[in-house]
């Protein structure tokens, strides 16, 4: 009997030191979790204000997209301003990313500024020039061996870069308004890039094909007689050039400052020139 009550106190004995143990463990394990809050806390507000830029451009001749992303996060590194740029070859990818983890800044298209301009609450900040004009020239290309006329083009097919949900009636009401041509009556074929489009008409793939001044520029600068064999059929109204546009929450951001302050940089020794190059764009002028 005496042995069974001695067990029992040794047995209390112990579950209390463990119970002490443990409670002294408690501020411990209080603090740790306090500290990792704090840093986590820190993680965030710093995460939060790196500045965040978008591009997506599907005319773009530049088509190695992870060399002009890594360019610009060097621009940026060279000025010290804490930012990354990110650059969209698909418009459904660059979608997703929107509604995932909106950005600071895009670079995009005046047509998706039109459309969707509204709903994401963007917010112009500069527009583009190229060769000095915020326009540009598409052209629809056809084979000389075939020399397909305007008349003809009815259920022809013709591949171009994407133009939003409103690309038929963008092109039939604005850029090709009263030329006699409708594309709504033509199968249109999305190609990612703009030269996709002019090499898929070059292949015989596609009847026609619609392509910017810059992807023709290109091609002919390289030497190449790519060209020789496309007739242009007709020439577009003036397509306004891409936007940077700010989005929500972000337009008072001293960052916003300093980026449009490098864009904007006068001299030649800017070594954003070079990027601007790429995506050919060798100016700036302020949104009014």
């Amino acid at each position: 009997m005496r042995q069974r009550i001695s067990r029992f106190y040794f047995s209390s004995f112990l579950l209390s030191n463990r119970c002490k143990r443990r409670n002294s463990y408690r501020p411990f394990f209080v603090s740790l979790c306090a500290v990792f809050c704090f840093l986590l806390s820190i993680f965030v507000v710093y995460a939060a204000t790196k500045l965040e830029f978008y591009y997506f451009n599907p005319d773009c001749v530049q088509s190695n997209l992870s060399q002009l992303s890594s360019g610009f996060n060097s621009l940026f590194k060279k000025f010290g301003l804490d930012a990354g740029f990110q650059a969209f070859a698909h418009k459904r990818d660059f979608d997703q990313r929107l509604k995932e983890r909106p950005p600071d800044l895009i670079l995009v298209p005046s047509w998706y500024f039109e459309q969707y301009g509204k709903a994401l609450g963007l917010t112009p900040l500069l527009t583009s020039l190229e060769n000095g004009k915020p326009s540009y020239t598409k052209y629809l290309l056809v084979r000389k061996d075939f020399g397909l006329s305007v008349k003809e083009l009815k259920g022809k097919t013709v591949a171009m870069t994407t133009m939003g949900a409103n690309a038929e009636e963008l092109l039939n009401t604005n850029y090709f308004k009263d030329q006699g041509v409708d594309f709504s009556a033509m199968n249109i074929i999305i190609t990612p890039k703009d030269a996709d489009a002019l090499y898929a008409l070059l292949l015989g793939q596609v009847d026609a094909a619609l392509v910017g001044q810059a992807t023709l520029d290109t091609i002919d600068s390289v030497g190449l007689r790519t060209l020789e064999g496309t007739k242009r059929l007709m020439a577009s109204s003036p397509v306004p050039t891409p936007l940077l546009c700010v989005l929500p929450g972000s337009v008072d951001k001293v960052e916003v400052a300093q980026m449009k302050n490098i864009l904007l940089k006068k001299s030649e020794k800017n070594p954003s020139a070079e990027l601007m190059d790429k995506l050919y764009i060798n100016d700036w002028q302020k949104v009014f």
